[in-house]
């Protein structure tokens, strides 16, 4: 990669869906030392205002606007054939933005769009490797295919489940450990220091009942009433915007559609009240199966669980094939507590051997006693694997492969699986979460500003990500 003036001539593509323009700025500044060049992709003209004028920037609503006319639906076809890894439709509904704004023939001109903005981007661009963080919709799915086919690698920054910037990093759609899984199938040796600093980090883990770092996120916070009337007395000065053409704009597959939205957190608030009846009080003497609910919607299902995304449909299934003499204690999620329908909780309680709890209910007490949890890719699962418990997953999630763990395709047609979880080799575990620790970095894409950082540790954090990809980067050429 780099030649014999220590220059690369390489240039990476940063996405906006996972790194903040201030990074791609920072990146393109460190970077050009080693003769590489930076690029950016968007998806919304109001993203791509947000660069620096020195950046060039791909901007997929540009794209849209400019062939939209001239495409054809007919030539889905010939996109399915070309990329027929994955069925388009698939790729399509893991889109949070785009799945029920449009209409079939605007939804095919989405797809075909989205194909060729990246065939074209990736040429034009010159582009050997593109970066984000994991595949989290359609836009960077159908990036990440297309450059599989250009033998453009898609690098994904996966968030680890340690400290705030720790992440590792992964080819494809950005579940895979790739060092992990190297350390693992070498069966490296570890030193004293990584096996002992796996058995405080788990010791501490469960005595302080700790959470992972993302729950306390400003976006995943729950707002009391006081919080909620505060949100929009602030904004009440600017309600002109709800007749903004913006939401009109099917371009901007973001905002389409999005005018109301801006009534998300009182209707939360209201709908916090309104759920609790329908939470029941765990009984630990009680033989339960748990399963813990995501926030929806999110890549954690509608990407990596995109079998079962509909939860209800999953749980029903689950009813079905559990042993008898267990319940299923569903455990609502903590974060963004109300976005869910009533008719939710009402579906649920229609079946006998289940029961829902509370989110702020303890989940390690609810860990501790169950028989075993099955998720789809719900960190839970991660933390349950401490405490020594069976976890069946039935998305895709990193610790897939841990001991304990068991894959589960389908729930109905493997339901004897269940008679006899998997039992946990503790050494291999905690060598397995030596390797897994071992394989994270120091680093972020981080899409939204570090304004929390000072400028000496918001530097550390960039300089480390760079050097961290460019070493990954090394590893796959």
């Amino acid at each position: 990669m780099i030649n014999e003036n220590g220059k690369t001539g390489r240039k990476i593509g940063f996405l906006r869906s996972g790194v903040h323009p201030d990074h791609v700025l920072a990146y393109q500044k460190m970077l050009a030392k080693k003769g590489i060049g930076v690029f950016a992709v968007c998806e919304a003209v109001y993203e791509k205002k947000e660069y620096h004028d020195t950046i060039q920037v791909y901007c997929f609503e540009d794209w849209l606007r400019a062939k939209w006319g001239k495409i054809d639906i007919s030539d889905l076809e010939q996109y399915q054939k070309k990329y027929a890894e994955y069925n388009l439709w698939e790729i399509y509904y893991t889109d949070r933005y785009m799945r029920y704004k449009y209409h079939y023939e605007d939804a095919c001109k989405m797809m075909i769009g989205a194909f060729s903005f990246w065939e074209y981007t990736l040429r034009k661009s010159g582009a050997d490797f593109i970066v984000s963080d994991c595949i989290i919709g359609a836009h960077n799915f159908i990036g990440m295919i297309v450059g599989q086919k250009r033998r453009v690698p898609y690098i994904s920054i996966q968030g680890g489940r340690y400290k705030k910037y720790y992440s590792f990093f992964s080819l494809k759609e950005g579940y895979v450990d790739r060092e992990y899984d190297a350390f693992a199938k070498k069966q490296e040796k570890l030193s004293d220091g990584e096996i002992q600093f796996v058995r405080k980090f788990i010791y501490d883990y469960i005595n302080n009942n700790r959470h992972p770092e993302y729950i306390y996120a400003d976006v995943n916070a729950n707002k009391e009433w006081g919080k909620t009337i505060g949100y929009y007395l602030k904004r009440i000065k600017n309600v002109s915007y709800l007749w903004d053409r913006k939401f009109a704009n099917k371009f901007d597959t973001k905002q389409y559609k999005g005018k109301w939205k801006t009534l998300e957190p009182a209707v939360e608030t209201a709908r916090r009240q309104m759920i609790k009846p329908y939470f029941e009080k765990p009984d630990n003497k009680e033989k339960y199966v748990l399963f813990p609910l995501h926030f929806q919607p999110e890549a954690s299902t509608c990407v990596y669980a995109r079998k079962y995304e509909n939860q209800l449909y999953f749980i029903e299934q689950l009813s079905k094939s559990i042993p008898a003499g267990m319940v299923i204690y569903v455990k609502e999620h903590m974060v963004r507590q109300g976005h869910r329908p009533l008719s939710f909780y009402r579906r649920l309680k229609k079946y006998p051997n289940v029961k829902i709890i509370g989110p702020d209910i303890s989940g390690s007490t609810l860990i501790s006693h169950c028989e075993f949890v099955v998720c789809l890719t719900s960190t839970m699962g991660f933390e349950a694997l401490m405490y020594g418990k069976p976890v069946f997953i039935c998305g895709s999630c990193f610790f897939e492969n841990f001991s304990g763990a068991q894959k589960i395709r389908d729930v109905f047609d493997e339901k004897e699986k269940f008679l006899t979880p998997p039992t946990q080799d503790r050494g291999l575990y905690i060598r397995q979460m030596a390797y897994y620790f071992r394989s994270l970095h120091l680093c972020t894409t981080q899409e939204q500003p570090m304004d929390d950082e000072d400028t000496q540790g918001l530097a550390k954090v960039r300089e480390e990500t760079v050097k961290a990809l460019l070493n990954y980067i090394e590893q796959i050429h």
